[in-house]
C-alpha cells in the first residue's frame, strides 16, 4: 500500500516536472536570433560570434533556470503529497 502510493507520487511527480518544464521552456525561456545568419539560438552570443537578438522569452530565464525550477516544483509537490496533502 505504501509503496504503491510511494511509487505513484514518484511517476506523477516527475510527469508534472517534465511538464513543468516543457510549459516554462516554451513560454518562459528567452530565445535569440542571429542577426548575421538568421538562426534562432538559446545563446546571446550566437556560435559566429555575433551577438544575437532577444525576439521571446525573459531574459534571465535560461534553460538552466527553466531546468531547477521545474526540479523544485516537482520536487515541492512530491513532499507535499509525501508528508501529508492527498
Amino acid at each position: 500500500d505504501n509503496l504503491a502510493r510511494l511509487l505513484m507520487i514518484v511517476v506523477g511527480c516527475g510527469f508534472a516536472g517534465s511538464l513543468a518544464d516543457s510549459v516554462l521552456g516554451a513560454t518562459l525561456q528567452a530565445r535569440y536570433r542571429c542577426p548575421a545568419c538568421g538562426e534562432t539560438t538559446e545563446s546571446s552570443v550566437h556560435r559566429c560570434g555575433t551577438p544575437t537578438v532577444l525576439v521571446r522569452g525573459i531574459r534571465w530565464v535560461t534553460n538552466d533556470v527553466v531546468n531547477i525550477t521545474a526540479i523544485g516544483l516537482a520536487t515541492a509537490l512530491a513532499l507535499w503529497l509525501a508528508i501529508g496533502g492527498r
